[in-house]
């Protein structure tokens, strides 16, 4: 059995120049854009731990080769948030929506 909790919508970016020299105070190009991605965190009974669906799209292996780093970034977001994902399982559910429009 699930429990939700929460969800958040996160918009997306587009760096076209710059995305590192920023650190450094030169200037980048970076725009908005309308896609976005779904987060729904649930408790579950089991098990416990972190499972991540994620079901938004990718270019092919990209997802494998950075699932560590994308592990980590959770872990440390949900430590942050003081969720113990020890005694009680979380399920992150990650969902893509692409809204178009025309101008």
């Amino acid at each position: 059995m699930s429990f939700p909790v929460d969800q958040t919508r996160a918009f997306g970016k587009l760096i076209l120049f710059g995305e590192h020299l920023v650190v450094y105070k030169a200037p980048a190009l970076v725009g908005a854009v309308s896609a976005y991605t779904n987060c729904k965190l649930e408790y579950v009974d089991s098990p416990v731990g972190v499972q991540v669906i994620d079901d938004r799209p990718a270019v092919p292996q990209y997802k494998v080769k950075k699932k560590d780093e994308g592990d980590k970034a959770i872990e440390l977001t949900l430590n942050h948030l003081g969720v113990d994902t020890k005694s009680r399982g979380v399920k992150l559910i990650l969902a893509y929506l692409l809204s178009l429009s025309c101008i």
